[in-house]
């Protein structure tokens, strides 16, 4: 389609761009970056080490503020899935299907010994990085435990879940397809259209995999077809008959998400939730534009806060206060200052906040002064972290908020890095235990502890 040549050709642009301004040795790295799911500066950090050592140790940072990778939470970042597929391809043209299996024995490693986590989306990232690897390995084992996974979450009731699991499929549509696992990521594809309310879509998608009893078999996981998707067409609203207008929509401040977040919890659901879709007499697909925050029906909008027991429905809306975001990775305010500089923004300490309802302001230890009526600001917490401090609905008529943040902290982060590379870290190398030379750098584990390669002599040692 149109639209999916269209995504091929920025794929493309980004990978060449990238190709042509730091040149060969750079692009390999970024292939091999493609292999994980989700990446940390760590996770490839370690991929360089053990991979490509004779590289630049810059590159390292190069690949992950390049377009080619984006931002999607503290030091947490992934490629579009179209770019993350052509470096694949070119990975396995270039070093083979050895080196596929190699990354994922490194990755299955790494994940074991770094990622060993009791929180509950640290577990899910574990998770998503094991099939990455299995898929490339043992790809009958990988789609029989995904299948059974979204089976579990099928039989739950868990939408977000099983949205979330169908999106992670998706990511794999190569290798499955390869493999012979079609029929999942076809699946995959009809429940999201089904949970997005698209009832005709899933419909056509599922009809070519579905067998008589209204199932598809994958790996011997019997994966059940909703009823409502080849049934009669409930008499519920879809995306189409939501209208444009400020009168007639509302949308969710993301400080309002935050309250309907925890009367949700309260209620035990998920946020794309049958139960709550049932008691707001609404669509999934609806309850989702709620969530991405989106405008709404007024009538559903009051209906979905209602269905959670809130009232005041009027807290919830656009057409409120300041918003507060909790972070954790910024916590020195002269590199945030200087950072703010380095993007040409105006800086203010200890000063007031522009924007909010009816003109109303909020105190910050560090304020960005922006173009327009409204500013972003910063407010230091006991702990020595800062929360950010914005209208975002203001902020978002000259400027696209997330943008803008994201732009901040990646900076931040390169200041931050520099200045501690001044003191610890690259700045203090080991000496080679043979030749004196502090041309070294981290190079995996050994027997669990810390390895090291001199680049002057090639000797391996532990710290």
């Amino acid at each position: 389609t149109s639209n999916e040549e269209r995504a091929m050709r920025i794929a493309v642009d980004r990978i060449v761009g990238f190709a042509k301004q730091f040149g060969e040795a750079h692009l390999n790295l970024a292939c091999h970056a493609a292999f994980p799911l989700a990446l940390t500066p760590d996770l490839l950090y370690q991929i360089w080490a053990n991979f490509l050592p004779q590289v630049p140790w810059t590159v390292v940072a190069r690949v992950l503020l390049s377009r080619l990778c984006r931002q999607v939470g503290h030091e947490m970042y992934e490629m579009d899935i179209v770019v993350r597929n052509l470096l694949l391809k070119e990975l396995k043209e270039q070093f083979g299907q050895d080196r596929l299996e190699k990354l994922a024995d490194f990755l299955m490693e790494y994940v074991a010994q770094q990622l060993n986590h009791d929180d509950p989306d640290t577990q899910d990232l574990v998770q998503a990085q094991e099939w990455t690897a299995l898929m490339y390995t043992k790809p009958s084992e990988a789609a029989r435990e995904l299948a059974q996974a979204i089976l579990w979450k099928v039989i739950q009731e868990d939408m977000a879940e099983v949205f979330r699991l169908a999106s992670l499929v998706e990511t794999f549509a190569e290798p499955l397809v390869k493999a012979g696992f079609k029929p999942l990521l076809v699946y995959s594809q009809g429940m999201k259209s089904f949970i997005h309310g698209n009832l005709e879509d899933a419909a056509k998608q599922l009809d070519a995999v579905v067998g008589e009893d209204n199932q598809v078999l994958v790996a011997g996981i019997s994966l059940p077809v909703p009823e409502q998707i080849f049934g009669e067409t409930p008499d519920t609203k879809t995306p189409e008959d939501i209208v444009e207008s400020e009168t007639d929509t509302l949308r969710a401040t993301l400080g309002g998400l935050t309250i309907v977040d925890k009367a949700r919890e309260i209620k035990g659901w998920s946020k794309i939730d049958l139960h709550w879709v049932q008691a707001a007499n609404t669509s999934a697909a609806i309850l989702a534009s709620f969530w991405e925050h989106l405008p709404i029906p007024k009538d559903d909008f009051i209906a979905i806060c209602n269905a959670v027991d809130i009232s005041d429905w009027e807290e919830i809306t656009q057409a409120s206060h300041f918003s507060t975001l909790q972070t954790r990775s910024i916590t020195d305010p002269e590199i945030l200052k200087a950072s703010l500089r380095h993007l040409g923004i105006t800086v203010k300490t200890d000063a007031d906040i522009r924007g909010g309802y009816k003109g109303q302001r909020a105190r910050a230890d560090i304020v960005a002064v922006l173009e327009g009526e409204y500013d972003i600001g910063w407010s230091r917490n006991a702990d020595g972290s800062f929360d950010v401090i914005a209208d975002l609905w203001g902020v978002g008529k000259k400027y696209n908020p997330a943008e803008l943040i994201n732009s901040i902290n990646q900076q931040y982060k390169v200041n931050k890095t520099l200045a501690e590379s001044k003191q610890t870290g690259i700045g203090r190398r080991l000496k080679c235990p043979r030749c004196d030379s502090t041309q070294t750098n981290k190079y995996g584990y050994h027997h669990g502890k810390q390895n090291y390669i001199c680049r002057n002599c090639g000797t391996q040692f532990v710290e």
